[in-house]
């Protein structure tokens, strides 16, 4: 699919039907360059038992987290053409998954505004693939990681993708900590924000899938890095707190470009 639009049928365009805030995902998913096609009356589609008591409701502020994820001029300072890669691992107590990879290609608009950015998301079962991104302001990588996680989710439990990512957005909007952060760039400290967020932690069905419903995402923030996004990291803990994670899975910043020569 191409230009940018998201179709009815998509699974953030789904979400978008089904969370108490439909505004949410249609934030995020137009500051990363996306449409969404809403269905022909978006607030006769969510019944009042949809709302989560405490939840931002349409039409409200966002929370910190949110803004920092999603609507957050990640690319402001970003020079196009370039491209962004992201190394990603992933390990289990026992064993560790081969090395993959992540890419964001973003380049000049028509206009000579950034960005259009074309993603490429791991391979094999945990491949992502989303229509390009007209016009991102927010960093996409942040919907390509989530929505993978969701996917995952669905494929090792037996709950629901819509389900999960209506946890994840409701944990965003109303349990997310925000810390400030520092973020080791290019030979140096830089200041950042780290997002913390365990949204499966108090979900009623957690007894489904006891194992993940600990998970605890990590998004590492900082302007100071191309793209905005350092790092992004989803934690299953031991069974006691100075117990090594059962499983962790992360996608780490690289920058395969050498930064420009200094000018004498």
């Amino acid at each position: 699919m191409t230009g940018g639009a998201v179709t009815a049928g998509h699974p953030w365009a789904a979400a978008a039907r089904i969370v108490g805030r439909p505004a949410w995902i249609a934030a995020a998913a137009a500051a990363c360059g996306l449409v969404l096609a809403a269905p022909p009356s978006l607030h006769a589609v969510l019944a009042p038992a949809d709302a989560t008591p405490g939840a931002s409701q349409p039409g409200e502020a966002i929370s910190e987290a949110e803004r920092l994820l999603f609507t957050h001029p990640h690319l402001a300072t970003v020079r196009t053409p370039r491209t962004l890669s992201y190394a990603w691992s992933a390990q289990t107590a026992a064993s560790a998954s081969p090395p993959d990879r992540a890419t964001l290609a973003l380049r000049t608009r028509a206009d000579g505004t950034c960005c259009a950015v074309h993603g490429e998301y791991l391979s094999g079962e945990m491949a992502v693939r989303l229509p390009d991104f007209d016009d991102a302001t927010a960093n996409p990588i942040v919907l390509y990681f989530l929505e993978a996680e969701v996917r995952r989710l669905q494929r090792t439990t037996t709950g629901q993708s819509a389900h999960f990512r209506r946890q994840i957005r409701m944990s965003l909007a109303t349990d997310a900590h925000v810390t400030d952060a520092t973020v080791r760039w290019n030979g140096k400290d830089v200041p950042g924000h780290a997002v913390r967020v365990a949204p499966f932690r108090d979900d009623p069905y957690r007894a489904r899938f006891e194992r993940e419903a600990t998970t605890e995402y990590v998004f590492l923030l900082s302007d100071e890095v191309p793209g905005g996004v350092a790092a992004l990291s989803a934690t299953v803990p031991g069974a006691g707190a100075t117990d090594a994670p059962l499983e962790r899975r992360r996608l780490v910043l690289e920058d395969p470009q050498p930064a420009a020569p200094a000018k004498p």
